[in-house]
C-alpha cells in the first residue's frame, strides 16, 4: 500500500509541471517595442487618410488646381471649382489642352478648340470651336462632374487606397510651403494628406478617381475646399458664366439637312441671278421644340463671267422644310449676249440649346443657399 500512495503522488507533481509550462509559454508571446512603435504609426497614418477624405466628403465645394504649360512653353495654374451637387466652373487639363467647364441645372457646357472637337468625331469642329457646346460626359476622357465632386472624389480616394500594404511603413514628405504630408502609394498613383491635424486632402493622382481616363487629367491635382466669401464668389462666377454662354450648340441633337427643290432665276440684261432652295432638316434627339439654324450657300458659275457666291440663314421648326434663297449679280460686258449660269446649292443645319438663364440662376442660389454661400 505505501507503494501505490508514492506512485499516485508522482504522477501528481508530473501534471503540476506540464500546466507550469503552459503558462511560461504564453506569457512570453507579445511584440517588441520597436514594432509596436511601427503599428502606432501605420495607425496614426489611418486615421489621418480617413479625417482627410471625411472632411473633403462633407466640403461644401472645394477647388482642384492642375498646372499645363501655356502656348509659350511657361507654367499655368487651371482651377476647376465644383459643388458637392455637381455646379461647376473653371478649367480641366484634358491631354494638355485647356477644356472651359461649365455645369449648371444638369446641364453640362463646353468651350474647346477646333481640334479638340474634330478629334472627337464632330464634323462641324470649325464652328464648335467658335461658340460654347452643350453636351455630356462623354465628350470628355471622364465624367469630371461626377468624379471630382467631393462626395464621390473621397469615396473613391478611399478604396483606392484601401487596398495598400497594411505592413509597410508610413512614407512623409515636404511640400515646398514646408507643409508636412504622407504619401500614400496605390497602384495608380499617390494620395497625399496632412500629416497634422486637422488632416486633409493635399493632392491625388487623377487615376485615383478615374482608373480608365484619369491619366488625361495630368499627374497631380491639388485640391482645397471653398467656404464662406470664396464659396460665395462662386456662385457669382457661375451667375455670370451662364448670362455669357449666349445660345451653344447642342452637341446631343443630330440633325441632317437636304435640299429638296431648287429654282435658278436670271433678269436679263441686268446680270442679277436669284437662287430659290428648299431645305428639308430631320432631327433626332435635343430638347423639344428647339429651332433648327440653317445656313445655305449657293455657287453660281457663269460661261465667260466668272464665278460667285451667296448666302443665306433661316431658322426653322425641327422636321419641317423651309423655303431660302439668295442672289449674286455678274458684270455682263455684252448686254445683247447669251450667258449660261448655273448654280449649285449646299445646305448645313446646326441647333442651338435654348438657356433659361434667369432660371438656372435661381436654382444656382437655392443651391448655394444650402451650402452656406
Amino acid at each position: 500500500m505505501p507503494a501505490r500512495r508514492s506512485k499516485i503522488g508522482a504522477i501528481a507533481a508530473l501534471c503540476c509541471l506540464v500546466a507550469g509550462c503552459d503558462v511560461a509559454i504564453d506569457g512570453a508571446a507579445g511584440i517588441s517595442p520597436a514594432e509596436q512603435q511601427r503599428v502606432d504609426r501605420r495607425a496614426e497614418l489611418r486615421g489621418a487618410v480617413e479625417s482627410a477624405l471625411k472632411a473633403l466628403e462633407q466640403a461644401p465645394a472645394v477647388v482642384y488646381k492642375a498646372t499645363i504649360k501655356d502656348a509659350s512653353g511657361q507654367p499655368a495654374e487651371l482651377q476647376f471649382r465644383i459643388t458637392r451637387n455637381g455646379s461647376a466652373h473653371g478649367a480641366l487639363p484634358v491631354d494638355g489642352q485647356t477644356i472651359q467647364v461649365i455645369s449648371a441645372d444638369k446641364q453640362l457646357y463646353l468651350s474647346a478648340t477646333p481640334e479638340y472637337w474634330k478629334a472627337h468625331g464632330l464634323g462641324d469642329s470649325d464652328q464648335y470651336g467658335t461658340s460654347w457646346v452643350r453636351t455630356d460626359s462623354s465628350d470628355l476622357p471622364v465624367n469630371a462632374v461626377e468624379v471630382l465632386s467631393p462626395r464621390k472624389a473621397a469615396s473613391t480616394l478611399r478604396t483606392a487606397v484601401s487596398g495598400m500594404n497594411p505592413l509597410t511603413d508610413p512614407v512623409r514628405s515636404k511640400l515646398p510651403d514646408g507643409t508636412e504630408v504622407y504619401d500614400v502609394g496605390s497602384g495608380l498613383g499617390t494620395l497625399r494628406v496632412t500629416t497634422a491635424a486637422p488632416h486633409r486632402v493635399v493632392s491625388f493622382a487623377p487615376s485615383l478617381v478615374a482608373a480608365a481616363g484619369g491619366k488625361t487629367l495630368g499627374a497631380e491635382m491639388r485640391v482645397e475646399p471653398l467656404t464662406g466669401e470664396a464659396l460665395k464668389k462662386l456662385q457669382t462666377d457661375l451667375d455670370g458664366a451662364i448670362g455669357g454662354i449666349g445660345q451653344p450648340f447642342d452637341a446631343l441633337t443630330q440633325v441632317r439637312v437636304s435640299v429638296v427643290n431648287d429654282k435658278l432665276d436670271c433678269t436679263d440684261f441686268v446680270g442679277t441671278c436669284r437662287a430659290t432652295i428648299d431645305v428639308a432638316n430631320s432631327v433626332i434627339g435635343g430638347m423639344n421644340g428647339t429651332p433648327v439654324h440653317l445656313k445655305l450657300t449657293v455657287d453660281f458659275t457663269a460661261q465667260s463671267l466668272g464665278a460667285q457666291s451667296c448666302t443665306a440663314d433661316a431658322d426653322a421648326a425641327p422636321d419641317t422644310t423651309t423655303s431660302m434663297s439668295c442672289e449674286v449679280k455678274f458684270k455682263l460686258p455684252n448686254r445683247n449676249a447669251s450667258y449660261q449660269v448655273q448654280a449649285k446649292p449646299s445646305a448645313k443645319g446646326e441647333v442651338r440649346a435654348p438657356v433659361d438663364v434667369n432660371g438656372v440662376r435661381e436654382k444656382l442660389k437655392s443651391e448655394f443657399a444650402t451650402l452656406g454661400g
